[in-house]
């Protein structure tokens, strides 16, 4: 029998999903409590039961959105090493495009960032967390002298592709492999020694 803790959860989660989809589709300041509760089948009221307000569910939404996609990237990257490693970072940023609702959400969540003082400083706190783990894979990979300082970069590197081929999709074409094992303190010779085969991939969300 589902408890009321279980029903709630599930509630709460109907209702994120919801407002993730509704940022994508009409963009951050458009959504509105109706919406979201009708595109998650729910009374409107359960929105300001489960959140203080519509701006606080996206904000929660958003980040949680947040962290799952860039779970799934860095699990990859994060079980792998050197050469390989960015590849999972290139298959990543490959599989984006301008239509994908995660890409969408994350954009407006960017933005909205700009305005909403909470979102900024949780968002923050997130980036810095994902700072810190990276950090350590290249602290333990002992491919570079600055390993916080090349995580800054990479991970700089790889929300600026997402939003360069968003903008310009012709980028897609263009192959940034060694640039960004450079970045990285790989070599694509590294990359050649151990036969691992890196390419921009042309792989894309089910979004497109």
């Amino acid at each position: 029998m589902v408890t009321a803790a279980e029903q709630g959860e599930e509630t709460r989660a109907r209702l994120m999903a919801a407002a993730t989809d509704s940022i994508a589709e009409f963009g951050w300041g458009a959504v509105t409590t109706r919406m979201v509760a009708e595109r998650a089948g729910l009374r409107p009221g359960l929105v300001h039961y489960h959140f203080h307000s519509v701006t606080d569910l996206l904000i929660d939404a958003s980040l949680q959105m947040a962290r799952t996609e860039y779970a799934n990237v860095m699990a990859g990257v994060f079980a792998a090493s050197g050469p390989a490693a960015m590849t999972q970072i290139l298959t990543a940023i490959g599989s984006y495009t301008a239509t994908d609702p995660a890409t969408v959400a994350m954009s407006e969540m960017m933005l909205a960032a700009t305005r909403h003082e909470r979102l900024r400083d949780e968002l923050r706190q997130f980036v810095v967390e994902v700072r810190t783990a990276l950090t350590d894979w290249f602290r333990d990979q002992q491919v570079v002298a600055d390993p916080e300082a090349t995580a800054t970069v990479v991970l700089a590197l790889i929300d600026g592709l997402i939003l360069h081929r968003m903008i310009d999709p012709a980028l897609r074409s263009v192959d940034v492999t060694g640039p960004l094992l450079r970045a990285a303190g790989l070599t694509e010779s590294v990359a050649s020694e151990g036969n691992c085969d890196v390419h921009t991939p042309e792989g894309e969300h089910d979004g497109d």
